[in-house]
């Protein structure tokens, strides 16, 4: 038998009746009509979308709806209905020559009938099996056995490519018997006031509801992540656009000054009164732009692993003395951004750590105050403990929205990009990067109007 796709690959199939809608394979339904128009109004358009839809179609008939009957109705809506019955995609037969040949056939009998015409429709080229049988002949004294049947046609039905109906006359059904068809079939449909109205067992609501539900949290899911991916293409093209600017800068710089040498050294007007000063400022375009490229390889390394920045603790480090080191070297940044600097960081605080990586973080933090602080008192000290270290970087500025605290730490993001410039605005990112690797935390402390502090705290031995 040929193989039945999954049904995550297999799309809904139309079943042609509005009431209804749509439907997966393995779909078990049944009607209770009440006269010969009920049954033309409801089976004719579902086995119109049957062969419209390339399945293999079995209709077994009952009074008051003979085979005949059956045929004439179905060739008024698929004028080609005989060519495809001669192709054998429709059949149209008599309970008769399907219940009871040859005196009758078991409910594994009949089971297996419909499986075995199943794996004829595939191989066959056929999408699936729609079926439907007319319930009208069975007696009384049937009945319970009948109930079973359908119960393991239910089962039978769910991992095959089978769409099955069952018609059942009002006129033959008890309130129980009712009930004992809905319970064993996934719904009902029934005529009211010249519609068709779906009847459904609490078990397919409740299997409805949780479906809806999931369906609901998926698209959510969906579209949490489509934009958090057009976030994600934003800031690439965004970094692309400051790491252009950023880098020519510098590179432009560094052309200016050699082109300017080149000419008085040609013109012969080259002293070293007059190279000192250019050289010294290309010296400092040079390490902008050793930081520059030094930045990119950090974001280089944070794609491509879940350990993105190298730590290499060194025997031992005092960051007391790395803040010391980087507050000198930003002596003239901060006299330009008119800020004073109040450094407390005189006890040694000595732990096994990555030098770089510290002075990454400390810079990091000053620069971050030098940028959105200016004129501000900045406080810049280190308080050791017993098993660790804390760094503490305060200044006097306009402060963090409560909603922006966490955004801060991501890639790329900058709060008031007209308000400064330069930057790719993974300063922050960097920090928290080195921090997570050595072990550490990162506390954000900030107010609207009231400055902001971080507060890095390091421990002295990093866990294995």
């Amino acid at each position: 038998m040929p193989k039945v796709p999954s049904p995550m690959n297999i799309p809904l199939r139309p079943s042609g009746i509005p009431a209804v809608g749509d439907l997966p394979w393995g779909s078990h339904f049944c009607q209770f009509y009440g006269d010969r128009d009920d049954l033309v109004d409801s089976l004719v358009p579902y086995f119109k979308a049957g062969l419209e839809n390339n399945e293999h179609c079995l209709w077994v008939t009952s009074e008051p709806f003979a085979a005949t009957d059956a045929r004439t109705m179905l060739r008024n809506a698929v004028p080609d209905l005989d060519q495809r019955m001669a192709r054998g995609q429709i059949e149209i037969i008599d309970h008769r020559d399907w219940y009871m040949q040859a005196g009758g056939k078991s409910p594994d009998e009949v089971l297996q009938g419909w499986v075995d015409r199943h794996g004829r429709a595939l191989a066959q080229g056929y999408a699936g099996l729609r079926l439907t049988g007319n319930t009208y002949w069975l007696e009384r004294q049937d009945w319970s056995g009948f109930v079973d049947y359908e119960a393991r046609v239910t089962d039978t039905f769910k991992s095959h490519n089978i769409i099955g109906m069952c018609s059942y006359c009002l006129d033959k059904c008890g309130p129980m018997d009712v009930l004992d068809v809905v319970r064993n079939h996934q719904f009902a449909l029934i005529r009211q006031a010249g519609a068709w109205e779906l009847i459904e067992s609490a078990s397919v609501k409740s299997a409805k509801a949780e479906l809806h539900k999931l369906n609901a949290e998926l698209e959510q899911r969906v579209r949490e992540r489509t934009a958090e991916l057009q976030h994600a293409l934003q800031m690439r093209e965004e970094f692309l656009t400051v790491a252009s600017h950023e880098l020519k800068t510098p590179i432009t710089s560094l052309q200016l000054y050699m082109e300017s040498l080149l000419r008085s050294n040609e013109r012969g007007t080259l002293t070293p009164d007059l190279a000192a000063p250019k050289l010294l400022k290309a010296k400092e375009q040079c390490r902008r732009l050793e930081n520059l490229i030094n930045k990119m390889l950090d974001v280089s390394r944070a794609s491509a692993s879940d350990d993105p920045l190298p730590i290499e603790p060194e025997e031992e480090v005092d960051l007391a003395e790395v803040t010391r080191s980087v507050g000198e070297v930003f002596t003239e940044a901060l006299q330009r951004a008119g800020c004073q600097l109040r450094l407390q960081a005189d006890q040694p605080a000595v732990g096994h750590w990555d030098r770089m990586r510290l002075e990454q973080v400390v810079t990091n933090l000053l620069s971050n105050a030098i940028k959105y602080a200016p004129g501000t008192e900045v406080e810049l000290a280190v308080h050791p403990s017993k098993n660790s270290a804390t760094l503490v970087v305060r200044d006097g500025g306009p402060g963090i929205p409560e909603e922006a605290q966490q955004r801060v730490f991501e890639r790329f993001v900058q709060l008031s990009p007209k308000s400064h410039a330069g930057g790719f605005g993974l300063g922050l990112w960097i920090v928290r990067s080195i921090v997570d690797a050595h072990g550490g935390s990162i506390q954000l402390d900030s107010k609207p109007g009231e400055g902001t502090t971080f507060k890095v705290e390091f421990p002295s031995q990093r866990s294995a």
